[in-house]
Order: C-alpha cells, then structure tokens, then sequence
C-alpha cells in the first residue's frame, strides 16, 4: 500500500489530496480469487493541521464510508468482487481529500482494525489484508503576494524620502 499527495507545495488555506493505491493486491491469492472491498481510518498528527473533507471510492467500489455502522474514512464493496483483469498489477482504492489549516509537517496515517469486517482489504478466500500507510506533508504558511510586496517596498522608501527633507 502506498499514500501518496497528488499536488505540490501546499499553503495554509490550500486543499490537497492524498490517494491511496494498493500494489498487485492478488500477488499472492489463487486464479480465482476476488476483491471484495476494502475500509480504513485515517489519523492525522505532527505540528501541521488539515482538517479531513471526505473521500472519493475508485468507481469500481460502491461507497459504504458513511453507513450506519461502517463510520470510516474510506471504505468501498464491490459486488461481486474483482479479479485479477479489473485489478491488475495496481489499484487505487480511494482519493482522501483534506484543507491546510496550520503551517507545519503533518503526518497522514492510514490504518486499518483487522478485528472490524469493514477494514482491511477484503478478498473473498483469503484473510483480509491490513492497510497500513503514511505519507508527510509540509504545510507551509500564506506567501505574501509580490504586489504587497511592491507596495510595502515603495512606501518605506517614501517614509525614508520624507524624512530625509525634514532634517
């Protein structure tokens, strides 16, 4: 599994997005195994803050992040199931959309609770499968634009002409 940040440099105020993508997730599973689903937490910590907007499901899940009982950060049902052909050597299960609000490093846990059916990656023969994932992001503060810049430059020259004429 693997969280990686989908823009760049990120600005207090900015919205970003961090998509999770699991690496050939049948490796290991017989010809005629099946993706079931998939469900997962999302932690976040560090001096940074962003708070958490929802998610986006790969269009091959149905959404279950939101029904009574599942209550994840993300979480998808494919019904039923996908194999080898649909999934391939990569799939991305979900886009995790957040806003900057500190300035700082913030550091995005994915973690999954092998103890609730709804998290994990879910096969159809085979024991779920932990999510487990992090990705840091810098968050840095607000850049002051380059014409306030211009303007505050250009009156503290003024200050100084000014008061070069009074002495």
């Amino acid at each position: 599994m693997a969280l990686n940040q989908t823009s760049g440099l990120t600005h207090v105020g900015d919205y970003f997005d961090v998509a999770l993508v699991a690496f050939v997730p049948l490796a290991n599973a017989s010809p005629d195994e099946l993706v079931l689903g998939f469900g997962f937490n999302a932690q976040l910590g560090g001096m940074g803050a962003a708070q958490f907007l929802g998610s986006t499901i790969n269009s091959l899940f149905t959404d279950i992040s939101t029904q009574d009982g599942v209550n994840l950060a993300a979480a998808g049902l494919a019904f039923p199931g996908l194999g080898f052909n649909e999934v391939g050597s990569l799939i991305s299960l979900a886009v995790l959309h957040f806003q900057a609000v500190t300035a700082g490093n913030l550091n995005i846990a994915i973690t999954s609770d092998l103890s609730d059916l709804n998290q994990g990656l879910i096969f159809l023969n085979q024991s779920a499968l932990a999510i487990n994932s992090s990705v840091g992001v810098e968050i840095t503060a607000v850049p002051l634009p380059p014409s306030l810049l211009m303007f505050v430059s250009g009156v503290v020259v003024s200050l100084g002409g000014i008061r070069r004429k009074r002495g």
